[in-house]
């Protein structure tokens, strides 16, 4: 896809979640006993809203134009995910031989169980969890209440779910008095971020003037990130309250961040701006790939370089750079092709009687907005 035909706020905002997780998970910067640099790791929290928004919209328009089909859905989004996420598991078995520290993977790995079952290699592969956790419902719940209630009840069942997690969280504290372990990575506790972008979405297709007017308010939800990413790291409140609360304000931080993104235009006319929005553009497209391999590159480029360099900032350098090409270098032979191919397929026009269309009465009577 051409640079000048993507939304270049998108991005943006895509580039900033994966250097942020990168720089996060590649370089440790210890000030006054505060890893300064951990807080950027909440750029999976980013991926996750613009995931929500850009699927939901997927969702939403299909709905809107009464030709929504579960399989069609599905299949477009597991064409999509699921051959560069095997190839990652596969790549992390072919490399584990070399790496004295790569445990095995359990076979529920393949069903996508392993943010509650347990996570011994490949740690990266939870938030995948939660994905596809969340889009094998989704369809399904707004389907259902579109078809009993109308397209109507899509504007209160949002916030209604987007609050669910933290309902969730608040009831297994109260319940349990403690959390689970690593509560935060399990799909029914934290799919707050996933509903935000799909809310988005929905104003967007379904009512663009309110999308429109939520630019200018947005701006000020902006600072909750400043707390996340610059408060947090130096005075973490030692209340559990706080921590099951915070995800949510979190979410319509990040919320706010893409409302305010969203639709940003440049084309810029000097070579160097063409050189930075390239990059930009490059890195964004390549996230998905960097964020499914970089975990197994690093760790063995550490060990191979550890007879010649035992520390740092050139074998750093030397370890993060070719972390990153191997990310890039995973997305032309597996990701690109894999969308191709998705693409190549699905825009095939098929015959009328093979196309499985799902018309609930409650969307065609509301398909116009």
């Amino acid at each position: 896809m051409k640079a000048s035909k993507r939304d270049f706020g998108l991005d943006v905002l895509r580039a900033a979640a994966i250097l942020g997780v990168f720089l996060a998970h590649e370089l440790n910067l210890w000030i006054a006993g505060v890893d300064v640099l951990a807080s950027l790791g909440s750029g999976v929290l980013l991926f996750f809203v613009l995931s929500g928004f850009l699927i939901g919209g997927i969702c939403f328009r299909s709905l809107r134009d009464d030709n929504f089909s579960f399989w069609n859905f599905w299949r477009a989004r597991w064409w999509r995910t699921l051959p560069p996420y095997i190839a990652a598991v596969l790549l992390y078995l072919a490399v584990r031989p070399f790496h004295p520290v790569f445990p095995a993977l359990p076979a529920y790995y393949a069903l996508f169980l392993q943010n509650y079952l347990g996570q011994p290699g490949l740690g990266v592969t939870w938030s995948l969890c939660v994905e596809e956790h969340f889009y094998l419902c989704l369809p399904i719940v707004l389907v259902v209440a579109i078809y009993f209630g109308g397209r109507k009840v899509l504007a209160p069942l949002l916030p209604v779910l987007f609050v669910t997690p933290l309902v969730l969280r608040l009831a297994t504290f109260a319940i349990e008095g403690k959390m689970p372990e690593q509560w935060y990575r399990m799909t029914h506790l934290s799919f707050d971020y996933l509903v935000a972008g799909v809310w988005l979405s929905y104003l967007l297709v379904f009512d663009r003037p309110a999308f429109d007017r939520l630019k200018r308010p947005s701006r000020w939800l902006l600072p909750i990130l400043g707390v996340q990413l610059l408060v947090l790291p130096w005075w973490s409140p030692q209340s559990t309250i706080f921590d099951l609360v915070f995800p949510t304000l979190s979410a319509l931080g990040f919320s706010a961040l893409l409302c305010q993104m969203y639709g940003l235009r440049w084309e810029p006319a000097s070579q160097a701006g063409r050189l930075v929005r390239s990059c930009v553009v490059g890195t964004a497209l390549c996230s998905y790939s960097i964020y499914l391999t970089h975990t197994t590159f690093d760790p063995l480029m550490r060990v191979e370089l550890e007879p010649l360099l035992h520390r740092g900032l050139l074998r750093s350098a030397i370890v993060m750079s070719v972390t990153w090409a191997g990310g890039v270098v995973f997305y032309f032979l597996i990701e690109r092709p894999t969308i191709m191919t998705r693409d190549r397929y699905l825009r095939r026009p098929r015959p009328v009687a093979d196309r499985p269309v799902l018309q609930p009465e409650g969307i065609q009577a509301e398909s116009n907005p």
